[in-house]
């Protein structure tokens, strides 16, 4: 089967690009003003135990990653963009129905919804940089263009939800199903005015099953989605882990500790990318992935420290963690593009988004070994963790289907 190609002019990929970057943006903005607080309005609005709320994010969450991957799946046989703005228009029904639910299952429902439109939405606009560029090295500028974008996104979006939860004349889920439908139509007008040309040869005719195994069939790919997987993992335990260990310790000024903890994270990714970026622009996106995970494995022998009750050297950790996630996430993108078939792109990311799961096994294991009272000897696993998927990392040039890393970027 020949690979599928997208015939664009120069103008009209600036334009798909800056379409796809804005919505992105808008799309992670309008999603954080509503789901950081869901939890809260579940136990508000309907009384609902700590073990069920968990439970339905769980479930919601889970379900928008599978139905994610038929996503991905679709957009390499129908098209991408048709296929994200149908993404987009299910996360703004999920919104409304959001807006006007008064039952747990509805609201259930709702969040299902736009956890799959999320999925979709992140796969699909990931997919769409290799789309619409061949150049190897914009590429890898593309995909930390919206890494960036995505983490300035995910930092204003609390913050405006915040002030739109405490409005009583503000509906905050249906300004964000808004958000979302003008991602919408933003898109379907870019595809009215530069439409996108596929060469026939290129469609699909295999199944998702086929798609899939021929994937995993790949050495290389199977070993980065295990990789991944591992990483993602590691890379939460800042989050529910580290905070469920401060709460048992009865850490000093815990709310106040908390807030430096994703204050940092969030300002390290945002302000640091690009000076640390710099520094590494003559490595090539190997050895970028290598060392991002080291410091991200780093830092859980750092947080070892929260022993000393000493909230600088939790900042301090919490610091070189977000350095290797800034580093190591959009290098993962570049590589899943490198690796991943053309004519499965789609799929390819979509799939990439089951190493999320990582994020919710990570809490459920650390929750064990916190409550044996093993909170040291959680992050020196989580270290080792983090030391094995280097390895299955570099094991991936030993592949027979390994495929030679291309020039830095300058």
């Amino acid at each position: 089967m020949t690979n599928k190609e997208i015939d664009v002019s120069r103008n009209s990929q600036g334009v798909v690009i800056g379409t796809m970057l804005t919505g992105t943006f808008l799309s992670r903005m309008g999603y954080f003003m509503t789901w950081p607080y869901l939890s809260v309005v579940l136990y508000q609005q309907f009384n609902l135990s700590a073990v069920l709320i968990g439970t339905i994010f769980f479930i919601t969450s889970s379900i928008g990653v599978l139905i994610g991957v038929f996503a991905g799946y679709w957009s390499d046989k129908l098209g991408r963009e048709h296929t994200l703005i149908a993404s987009l228009l299910l996360s703004v029904a999920g919104f409304v129905m959001m807006a006007y639910s008064n039952h747990p299952p509805e609201f259930a429902i709702a969040m299902a919804c736009i956890a799959t439109g999320r999925a979709s939405t992140e796969s699909l606009s990931k997919s769409m940089i290799g789309d619409h560029i061949r150049d190897v090295s914009k590429r890898e500028r593309f995909q930390y263009i919206r890494y960036y974008i995505v983490n300035i996104g995910t930092a204003l979006g609390p913050l405006i939800g915040t002030y739109a939860l405490s409005s009583p004349t503000v509906n905050v889920f249906i300004i964000s199903g808004l958000i979302y439908l003008i991602y919408a139509v933003m898109l379907a007008g870019i595809m009215v005015r530069y439409p996108v040309v596929k060469n026939t040869g290129g469609q699909i005719n295999h199944g998702i099953l086929s798609s899939l195994q021929i994937l995993f069939s790949q050495q290389s790919f199977s070993r980065l989605l295990f990789c991944y997987f591992l990483v993602m993992f590691t890379y939460v335990s800042f989050d529910s882990p580290l905070v469920q260990l401060l709460t048992r310790q009865h850490f000093p000024d815990l709310t106040l500790t908390i807030s430096a903890i994703f204050m940092t994270n969030a300002i390290t990714v945002i302000i640091f990318q690009y000076p640390v970026l710099f520094f590494l622009r003559r490595w090539n996106t190997r050895r970028k992935v290598i060392f991002g995970i080291f410091l991200i494995s780093l830092a859980q022998i750092l947080f070892i420290t929260v022993r000393f009750e000493s909230l600088t050297l939790i900042v301090i950790a919490t610091f070189v963690l977000s350095v290797g996630e800034l580093i190591t996430m959009p290098a993962f993108s570049v590589e899943v593009d490198r690796l991943a078939p053309d004519h499965l792109r789609g799929t390819s990311f979509a799939l990439i988004n089951l190493t999320s799961l990582g994020t919710s096994l990570c809490p459920l294991f650390c929750g064990f070994l916190i409550n044996a009272g093993l909170g040291p000897e959680m992050f020196i696993f989580l270290f080792l963790t983090g030391l094995i998927s280097i390895l299955i990392y570099r094991s991936i040039e030993e592949s027979p289907d390994y495929r030679a890393f291309p020039p830095p970027v300058r």
